[in-house]
């Protein structure tokens, strides 16, 4: 069951009368383009860069970095009872220096990321940024526009756990795969052959 700060949850109770101004904290782990290690960068939604505690999905806080000035915004996000597929976009701006390095100085595909909220009143958060959805970057298209035009960067952000109930399974039933799982496994050592052959297993051969 998610618990949110008191704060927080009373802004969203208030929010038809009083209205509410969102914040968006992006957390992602892209990796290095060279050496294939992690690359953790956080984004928000502010002008200016931020360091604040930001709790992690196994519990406690983690003080990190969140750079500003990207132009962050959060579209998608829903929370369904049922195993529907419902990816969350990202937007940043492509012109920004923060962005242009994550998705053209790191590898985001599949990269492990972190969306976290809260909102602003008379210049101060309500709360802590508070936990919304754990999932993998799925795309990241970056949009060019044309002059006067408006480009950016979307990021599609999945469920890990839809990712995976979705994927389809690339193994084939071979020998040569099953002895890359174990080189001494022989039970599809004719798998290759046996399709081809009309065999009447009742009668000796």
């Amino acid at each position: 069951m998610r618990t949110y700060d008191t704060n927080f949850y009373a802004a969203l109770q208030g929010a038809r009368d009083q209205g509410i101004a969102p914040v968006w904290f992006f957390w992602v782990k892209p990796t290095d383009r060279t050496s294939g290690a992690e690359v953790p960068m956080g984004f928000w939604s502010g002008d200016e860069d931020l360091t604040i505690a930001a709790p992690m999905p196994g519990g406690g806080n983690e003080s990190r970095l969140y750079m500003g000035g990207c132009n962050l915004s959060v579209e998608g996000l829903q929370y369904v009872g049922d195993l529907t597929d419902n990816p969350v976009t990202v937007t940043m701006s492509q012109i920004a220096d923060a962005a242009q390095n994550l998705a053209r100085g790191t590898d985001p595909r599949l990269a492990y990321c972190e969306i976290h909220a809260t909102s602003m009143t008379g210049g101060a958060f309500v709360s802590p940024p508070q936990l919304q959805w754990i999932g993998i970057v799925d795309e990241g298209p970056i949009s060019t526009p044309s002059y006067g035009g408006d480009g950016g960067i979307s990021f599609s952000v999945r469920s890990e756990l839809m990712v995976q109930l979705n994927a389809t399974n690339p193994a084939k039933s071979s020998d040569a795969h099953q002895k890359r799982r174990a080189s001494g496994d022989e039970f599809c050592k004719y798998a290759s052959t046996i399709s081809s052959r009309n065999v009447q297993w009742f009668k000796q051969g």
